[in-house]
């Protein structure tokens, strides 16, 4: 499922989610940013320093097919200067969406 990434409503990147642990509604991929994209106020980690969670921009994902993804976190890790990775990770999706939005009939 493809999303936006956002911060205060403005598009910071896009990423295609895949499921990760549909017991507890984790959902992840490859993030693709914009322009917009800070990784020094976006990222929770930063090539493996974590930051505290105060200082990190509160983000939220929407989708063209399903809205905006109920959730109980966005966490973008960044590990770009090391690995040449960053991923986005939805935290706690809500139910039944992630059992939609995943194809996971009956789950």
């Amino acid at each position: 499922m493809r999303v936006d990434i956002l911060n205060n409503g403005k598009v910071i990147g896009h990423c295609n989610l895949a499921p990760i642990d549909p017991s507890m509604g984790v959902a992840g991929g490859r993030f693709d940013p914009t322009p917009e994209y800070d990784p020094s106020f976006h990222a929770f980690v930063v090539d493996g320093d974590y930051k505290d969670i105060a200082g990190v921009a509160q983000l939220s994902a929407h989708s063209a097919e399903f809205g905006p993804i109920r959730c109980k976190g966005v966490a973008i890790e960044d590990f770009n200067e090391s690995l040449n990775e960053i991923t986005v990770v939805i935290l706690g999706m809500a139910y039944p969406e992630y059992e939609i939005a995943f194809a996971f009939p009956g789950a």
